[in-house]
């Protein structure tokens, strides 16, 4: 099952048993914590939508921690004025771990599948083919051809206003 959930005015989307940031909120590290602000509540097939939000619906945390982003640098410069000003600022976020997405008239599958977490199809190369001499024998008389493109010999500038 998923959720969208509302935190410090950014929506989210949450998946039980994964790790979510959202902006930092005011609690202690390992403190459960419970998000009652649920706008979409679905488990891949029954979707319930909020008018703004989902009644009865409920997602229980447990906050991980309290990183920050990453540094974002900015910086102020007038030529010819000697004038340069530089910032930096990094955000303060908190990492949950979501541990249950539940409402009562949406009953969790055996197995959602993440959007995007399909297993990439893995593409068989062609193999490069033999050709068999007539007449020959021996591993002498095999010969490989693959398919590899030759790159031809680039052809010379064209010179503007032709030969004087």
């Amino acid at each position: 099952m998923y959720a969208v959930i509302e935190c410090g005015g950014t929506q989210v989307r949450v998946f039980q048993n994964a790790k979510v940031r959202i902006p930092r909120i005011d609690a202690k590290e390992g403190e459960k914590y419970k998000i009652e602000k649920i706008l979409l509540v679905s488990n891949g097939q029954d979707i319930v939508v909020g008018s703004p939000t989902v009644k009865d619906a409920l997602v229980e945390a447990t906050v991980v921690g309290h990183p920050r982003s990453a540094k974002i640098v900015g910086m102020i410069y007038k030529p010819k004025k000697d004038y340069r000003r530089h910032w930096g600022a990094r955000t303060h976020f908190t990492e949950l771990f979501i541990e249950k997405v539940s409402h009562p008239t949406v009953k969790p599958l055996e197995k959602l599948a993440r959007p995007g977490a399909a297993k990439k199809q893995t593409v068989k190369k062609a193999q490069p083919k033999k050709l068999v001499l007539k007449g020959a024998e021996g591993a002498a008389a095999e010969k490989i051809e693959t398919k590899s493109a030759k790159a031809e010999p680039a052809k010379p500038a064209a010179v503007k206003g032709g030969k004087k």
